[in-house]
């Protein structure tokens, strides 16, 4: 009898458990009560206040109601969030999305907490002027290098914020976050940056906060820069202390108007980080302000083994492709450029395409050992004022290599530029060069060429085994300069009108194979998805198919 009441007593404790101990949905309504449950729309909660004085656990939901909007800021942290496991979703009911009014404050604060998924929520603070922080911040300060893991912030509209849009953040050690994804996220009028990472940056450390962050089909623009003293603003996407990281399908554009630092802003980039991978991305109309950069795409100081490729950028004041050390970055090495295009970059501060630059000391040995090929930049002076093919700012390139791009200038525009030789340990082979008029432009230190020809043989560049490579040619381009914005949701497919080959094309075909090192793998398709074979003579630039064999013998006949 006594084991039998036993028995009843734990059976009745654990019932009277149950509502701690099991997964909630919880429902917020302009019509609800705060002295609700809220488990239901009926009986729904009516304050983000009374949303962040409950206690959660994995598994919970929080609903907003659609169409309403909600003022202030939600507030997650290890006091009200218990637990580990299933993810706590916070999202919106109904048919439309729920708008979070932050006002001046932030929209929403996670802090030394994971496990979250952020979805169909609108985030708006008063204006990047007068609002005075972030859109979603997930920040971790943890002692102990502890990677807390799991965000998921999807189809969230954020604006109106003045340090930026969503950020995930650490400063102690390496803690961080891992499994961390930002999906179709639109992201505009932000003050600072639109989606970026950070870590405690230290030259000196191993390891990295933050690692298997995704950013992927998100659309930042008018992230407008802000005056900063002694630090860059205006950015679109940056991932910084990642270790395995990918933007792709993201489109960023119109931003940095107030910057007034160096050293950015750029539309999507990495910096101090490794196995970092920008792809299908396109980046436009970026701005320097009155500071420098304005960029489209960039692998900036300590990034490593990197790729940025099949991406489109166009219209920037700055590099199209940027690769830069700067001081007291962590070495970087082992990062690769293939199968972009880049159309008008470079409108101010002598930026072109593709530009290369390492600060004159504390660059921990510069730029090493990068790959930089089947990309076609087009550059037409009359729009890009400082544009052109390739810019080395400075020296300190190392072991750095060019095969199979196509370089083409439009009334003037040089194809390459090296303002310093004495540190260039550069290699270009197997490139097609043109500029329309005759007008071809090689500046090598404080020489200057005025054909592939002269160019080889004061430089050495563009020979094998002592003979010949590259082509001065025109590469018969379907219709370059005229791209523009492909727009968002992007459609890279569009670039095949412009910057495919015609059919007479004397670049089919003369792409050479390219031997990658770890831990890269070969490209197998090109920007808008043509197959390639590895092992194959391409054709030459981002769009480049791989022909049989008899097509190349018929178009020598024809």
């Amino acid at each position: 009898m006594k084991q039998a009441i036993a028995l009843l007593l734990t059976l009745l404790i654990q019932l009277l458990s149950l509502p701690y101990t099991l997964a909630h949905t919880y429902y917020i309504s302009p019509n609800g009560h705060d002295t609700n449950t809220g488990t239901s729309p009926e009986s729904a909660w009516r304050s983000i206040a009374q949303v962040n004085s409950h206690r959660y656990i994995p598994g919970d939901t929080i609903l907003f109601e659609g169409g309403h909007t909600f003022a202030g800021s939600l507030h997650f942290h290890q006091g009200n969030i218990i637990g580990m496991g299933e993810p706590i979703v916070i999202s919106s009911f109904g048919a439309q999305k729920a708008i979070i009014d932050a006002d001046t404050s932030y929209g929403l604060y996670a802090h030394n907490v994971a496990g979250i998924a952020v979805s169909k929520l609108n985030f708006r603070g008063s204006g990047y002027t007068s609002n005075n922080n972030h859109g979603i911040l997930f920040y971790n300060d943890l002692p102990g290098d502890v990677k807390l893991s799991g965000i998921v912030v999807e189809e969230v509209e954020v604006s109106g914020f003045q340090k930026s849009g969503i950020t995930i953040g650490a400063w102690n050690g390496n803690s961080g976050f891992s499994e961390v994804r930002i999906t179709r996220a639109i992201v505009h009028e932000i003050g600072s940056e639109g989606i970026n990472t950070y870590g405690e940056f230290n030259q000196n450390k191993t390891g990295y906060a933050h690692r298997n962050v995704y950013v992927g089909h998100c659309h930042v623009y008018q992230v407008y820069g802000l005056p900063l003293p002694d630090k860059h603003s205006g950015s679109g996407i940056v991932l910084s202390d990642v270790d395995g990281g990918t933007v792709e399908h993201s489109v960023v554009h119109s931003s940095g108007m107030g910057n007034t630092h160096c050293g950015g802003p750029v539309g999507i980039w990495a910096w101090d980080a490794n196995n970092i991978t920008i792809q299908y991305n396109e980046a436009y109309n970026m701005s320097a302000g009155t500071g420098c950069d304005g960029g489209g795409f960039d692998l900036d100081g300590g990034v490593t083994n990197s790729v940025m490729q099949y991406n489109y950028s166009h219209d920037n004041e700055g590099a199209g492709f940027l690769i830069a050390q700067f001081e007291w970055a962590r070495p970087m090495h082992n990062n690769i450029i293939r199968y972009n295009i880049s159309e008008n970059d470079g409108h101010k501060n002598d930026y072109k395409g593709i530009t290369l630059w390492v600060a004159d000391q504390n660059h921990n040995g510069g730029n090493r050992d990068l790959l930089v090929y089947n990309n076609t930049v087009f550059a037409d002076k009359a729009v890009a004022q400082s544009g052109g093919g390739v810019f080395f700012k400075s020296g300190e390139h190392h072991n750095v290599h060019f095969y199979n791009n196509i370089l083409y200038t439009r009334n003037g525009a040089p194809l390459v530029v090296a303002a310093d030789t004495a540190a260039l340990d550069v290699l270009f082979q197997h490139n097609a060069w043109y500029s329309e008029g005759g007008s071809y432009t090689f500046v090598w230190g404080e020489n200057r060429y005025t054909s592939l020809q002269d160019f080889r043989a004061a430089t050495a560049q563009e020979t094998a085994q002592g003979q010949p490579t590259g082509i001065a040619a025109n590469p018969l381009l379907l219709s370059p300069g005229t791209a523009g914005t492909l727009g968002y949701p992007l459609d890279i497919q569009a670039l095949r009108d412009r910057y495919n080959l015609q059919r007479k094309s004397p670049l089919i075909g003369q792409g050479i194979p390219v031997p990658l090192p770890s831990p890269f793998t070969p490209a197998t398709q090109d920007i808008i998805g043509n197959s390639i074979k590895p092992d194959a003579a391409s054709d030459m630039g981002a769009i480049a198919n791989t022909r049989p064999k008899w097509r190349q013998w018929l178009k020598k006949l024809f």
